[in-house]
């Protein structure tokens, strides 16, 4: 049986602007020593109602205690990944506080066997047991659990799995480093390996780790790995020539990293293998001034009917990559046109579909299809 993922939202969240965010930390920090004259829980609320004023799709909680050096305000979007952006936006532009860092997203709790109560009925995290396994570059989950549910109640045993699971492995890696989730009505034998949910954080880091091959540090020059494929998409006549797809497998190694959640793409048009040249000058002058900086990386590129090139990057700062890529346009390709374009993709899920596409074993590289 399948089941919805509540941080999975389709509805496309409007971008805060400076000014909003501007405006709750100076409206915060003024209430600021009047709001630690409260205990924990009411500081949290009252926080809360001055943040619904200006980002209503964002929550805000204390990790730690108040007044206290090493303590936590964490921006959180309840697993929202549309509202992420604006989490992220929102602590970039946090002030500096005497006793406290300032967080995008909830940490993982700080220990994962635990349980919930909810309308009279228990669950605890050694309850859940979970199977693992690639689903084409992400962790997919089954999840079954070790004691009998009533009927009745299986559909808010889920609900209650899926809040544990925020929980345990903390909100950035449930919500951009976990894909498909589905409950099973015993352990799934079809996967990596199963755990119970309690046991389970450092196995889903090794996981990640080892399996995935996400060390989350930019690919060394001696390590890293291109592969180039011939592309025919759907409905191309026989005649015509493929695109070109050169692909950056070693950028795996950094996928979902979360400094790197902007997808640029560069697109130039040319009409001779003089401007070709310039072009590729141009791109891959991008991609090395980026990951020098390591501010940003070339996932792939691709020749589109010898009249384009296409190149895109996961990047830190979209407005400087922006900037920079039109200097280096005028520099490399002067009068070409060119076209930006900007997207919030923490998941990568523009890289992982190729990248799912190009390891696919059933299909050889120059049969694949767009």
């Amino acid at each position: 049986m399948s089941a919805d993922l509540p941080h999975e939202h389709s509805d496309t969240e409007q971008p805060l602007a400076p000014q909003q965010i501007d405006a709750f930390w100076s409206d915060f920090s003024s209430q600021l020593s009047e709001l630690e004259a409260l205990d924990g829980h009411e500081f949290v609320e009252r926080a809360n109602e001055v943040l619904q004023q200006y980002a209503p799709g964002l929550s805000l909680e204390l990790e730690g205690k108040l007044k206290e050096a090493g303590s936590k305000l964490v921006i959180s979007a309840h697993g929202n990944t549309t509202q992420f952006e604006n989490a992220q936006a929102m602590v970039r532009k946090a002030p500096h506080f005497e006793n406290y860092s300032v967080q995008a997203f909830r940490s993982r709790a700080l220990g994962s066997n635990f349980g919930m109560r909810m309308d009279g009925f228990e669950l605890a995290c050694s309850d859940v047991r979970v199977g693992y396994f690639n689903a084409g570059g992400i962790t997919g989950l089954k999840l079954s659990f070790e004691k009998s549910i009533a009927p009745d109640m299986i559909e808010q045993a889920q609900h209650m799995t899926f809040i544990m699971l925020d929980h345990v492995l903390g909100e950035w890696d449930f919500s951009v480093r976990v894909g498909p989730v589905e409950f099973v009505d015993k352990a799934a034998d079809d996967v990596q390996g199963t755990a119970l949910l309690s046991d389970f954080p450092p196995i889903f880091d090794a996981f990640i780790r080892k399996q995935l091959g996400r060390s989350y540090e930019f690919p060394q020059e001696d390590t890293d790995r291109w592969i180039s494929l011939e592309v025919r998409a759907h409905g191309a006549a026989e005649d015509s020539p493929p695109d070109i797809l050169t692909f950056h497998d070693g950028a795996n190694a950094v996928a979902t990293r979360a400094d790197l959640s902007h997808f640029l793409e560069w697109r130039m048009r040319f009409s001779s293998q003089q401007e070709l040249d310039g072009v590729r000058d141009a791109q891959d002058a991008l991609d090395e001034q980026l990951s020098s900086q390591q501010r940003g990386i070339l996932a792939f590129s691709r020749i589109e009917d010898m009249r384009s090139r296409v190149a895109t990057y996961y990047v830190e700062d979209p407005a400087h990559a922006t900037q920079l890529a039109q200097q280096l346009a005028q520099q490399n390709a002067p009068g070409l046109e060119e076209q930006l374009s900007v997207i919030f993709d923490p998941s990568w899920n523009e890289y992982l579909s190729l990248y799912a596409a190009v390891h696919r074993n059933d299909r050889q590289p120059e049969d694949l299809v767009s």
